[in-house]
């Protein structure tokens, strides 16, 4: 009696078929992995941030930086002190991986562009950590706590159709 060592076709085959099946499964879990990770290190970055503008204004009066929101199109006269993310901050720990949205530099890359992934919001110019400011919205008033003041954020919604946001009192929200 003979004894056989080795696979036939069909059984390769059939063992082919079904590790391409549990790969094709697996795909979209894999994406979403990386998706989640992706968000996970802007978070990261954005804490960074929070945390060097908490520094910075421990050693400014309590008062927020002037950044420009768009260094590419400035909107700031060069007399008005306006800086880079990176300019400001990068004395108090920001680096330009600090700067870097991985899901930023898959997609838009603003990056490339702008010198940063992260926006920052205009109103925050200035401002001291420890007032409650009044702003109009819309013919209205409304009392801005820290904790509502926005002050980075993603350029563009990169993760999941969402955005990343650092709040003045340090917090970042993930949201849609």
């Amino acid at each position: 009696m003979r004894t056989r060592n080795a696979f036939t076709l069909i059984e390769l085959l059939v063992v082919i078929a079904i590790i391409g099946c549990l790969v094709s499964l697996m795909m979209p879990t894999i994406a979403a992995v990386r998706q989640k990770a992706d968000t996970l290190k802007c978070v990261s970055n954005l804490r960074q941030i929070g945390e060097s503008l908490l520094l910075y204004a421990n050693d400014h009066d309590q008062r927020m930086p002037v950044i420009e929101p768009w260094p590419s199109q400035p909107v700031y006269a060069s007399s008005d002190g306006a800086q880079t993310i990176l300019q400001a901050l990068g004395p108090y720990g920001v680096t330009t991986s600090a700067l870097q949205c991985p899901a930023d530099l898959k997609g838009p890359n603003y990056y490339a562009k702008e010198g940063s992934s992260y926006q920052w919001f205009p109103m925050a110019n200035g401002q001291s950590t420890q007032a409650i400011k009044t702003v109009f919205m819309n013919n209205q008033s409304q009392t801005m706590t820290m904790s509502r003041l926005f002050l980075a954020f993603d350029y563009s919604a990169v993760h999941n159709k969402g955005s990343n946001v650092l709040f003045g009192d340090g917090h970042v929200a993930s949201g849609n």
